[in-house]
């Protein structure tokens, strides 16, 4: 079993800080919500699944690539820095496999959302991210502090969980 290197902790965030990311966090979530409704529309107007994948990750390409564009016409010119070899060297092999899960959760929206209903899925989602995420801060994994599992986390997954029953259920 291999080990990551010990993550440096970061400083805290300012309160009004974690406000602005608090809710850039609740808007993505939001969004997400969006996201099923357009994925499910495409999916009724197209009829097939693949299709609407390979259209949602062409349309997220496309407008990652303008906000790259953005961004440097309006950055300046020392946080333009681009990787270097040794950069990309040290990138652990699996890193860029983030997209394909990426890819998996769209195929479960596309087929699954629909069926179940956007609350539903979302919640499920949710919990299933909380299960790992709980996981991966105890152990410390992909480059993340550790924070370990205490009675509260427990709790929290345990309401989540839950929650994504009551939203199944009702």
């Amino acid at each position: 079993m291999t080990t990551t290197a010990p993550v440096a902790a970061r400083p805290a965030l300012p309160r009004s800080m974690m406000a602005l990311v608090f809710a850039f966090m609740l808007i993505g979530g939001a969004l997400r919500s969006v996201e099923a409704g357009c994925q499910n529309s495409m999916k009724l107007a197209l009829k097939n699944v693949w299709l609407c994948g390979v259209i949602s990750y062409a349309v997220a390409l496309t407008g990652v690539g303008l906000i790259l564009v953005v961004s440097l016409l309006f950055s300046s010119r020392a946080s333009r820095r681009w990787p270097t070899r040794a950069d990309l060297a040290a990138m652990p092999r699996w890193a860029p496999l983030g997209g394909l899960t990426g890819g998996a959760a769209i195929f479960a929206m596309i087929t699954v959302a629909s069926s179940v209903g956007v609350s539903t899925f979302n919640a499920v989602i949710i919990a299933g991210q909380m299960f790992l995420a709980t996981a991966m801060d105890h152990f410390g994994v992909m480059g993340f502090p550790r924070r370990r599992i205490n009675p509260q986390r427990v709790a929290a997954c345990a309401m989540i969980v839950a929650g994504s029953y009551l939203m199944a259920k009702y």
